[in-house]
């Protein structure tokens, strides 16, 4: 079989330090690979997500294309991992400029330079009042949330609010039982319990290969709107308390939401793939 190397990189992001925040792993292309090949490498990475992106020629609108999978599907929607491409184009991939732009299946997303950090311009995602079936509340660990939500713009999504972090802290959900029950993800979320945080949240998704993502921008853009309106500010300050842990400073800005965070490099090297 005729192969051949590609760039790789493994990104700690939401985090100023190595071995915290979410590890995302990077593939910069100039074509993009057939779909099952970058399935099999994301399933290979083993990580929550692995990205791809290829530049975008004579484009007035975006700067790169870009993918995401987690090992088992394609994602429309990653902040992770987005965060770590974008230290890649920055850092090592001699982007001039501070300000790169994404065209994703979920439109176009963009991120800047902010001193060490970057900042991601997400969509915010809406959510619609929706009582979540008992069984998935025990799959949690029988806790009754306050109130109960679905993400409308997956309809997969549930959110369950409790009344307070040391719920969400403590949370062991059965995570083979929980697969089974919810067709995508459970966001769980409380107000925040230390100074400098209004919310903590965690992310269960182990319907695609995900027990518990350990830092999510994503969610983070389902969760601040919700926690921007409860306390009327702009500005939120997310914790999620996953066993990595990551804070993400977030303010929502119309029907988009801005995401801050820093990320660290952990690995560089070449994988070998069907040429």
């Amino acid at each position: 079989m005729t192969t051949r190397n590609l760039p790789i990189y493994q990104i700690d992001a939401f985090s100023d330090i190595l071995f915290a925040g979410n590890p995302a792993a990077v593939v910069p292309l100039s074509v993009w690979l057939p779909d099952d090949v970058m399935q099999k490498i994301a399933m290979e990475n083993n990580l929550s997500e692995t990205a791809f992106f290829v530049p975008v020629d004579a484009d007035d609108d975006a700067d790169f294309d870009i993918r995401w999978f987690t090992p088992t599907v394609e994602v429309p929607l990653c902040g992770h991992a987005t965060l770590a491409s974008a230290f890649v184009i920055f850092n090592l991939l001699g982007f001039r400029g501070d300000r790169v732009r994404l065209q994703s299946k979920s439109g176009i997303l963009t991120a800047r330079r902010d001193g060490d950090a970057l900042v991601l311009d997400f969509p915010k995602q809406p959510i619609a009042p929706e009582r979540i079936a008992d069984n998935v509340i025990a799959a949690l660990g029988g806790e009754v949330p306050v109130e109960t939500f679905v993400v409308t713009s997956r309809d997969t999504d549930l959110v369950a609010v409790y009344a307070n972090a040391a719920i969400v802290r403590s949370m062991a959900p059965d995570m083979s039982m929980l697969a089974t029950l919810a067709d995508r993800g459970v966001i769980v979320t409380a107000p925040g319990d230390k100074t400098g945080l209004d919310m903590v949240s965690r992310y269960f998704v182990p319907a695609i290969g995900i027990d518990e993502d350990p830092v999510t921008g994503y969610m983070h853009c389902v969760v601040a709107p919700y926690w921007a309106d409860k306390l009327g500010q702009d500005d939120v300050v997310g914790y999620q308390a996953s066993a990595r842990g990551g804070v993400v400073a977030c303010k929502v800005a119309g029907n988009r939401v801005h995401l801050k965070g820093e990320a660290v490099l952990y690995l560089k090297g070449e994988i070998t793939v069907p040429a």
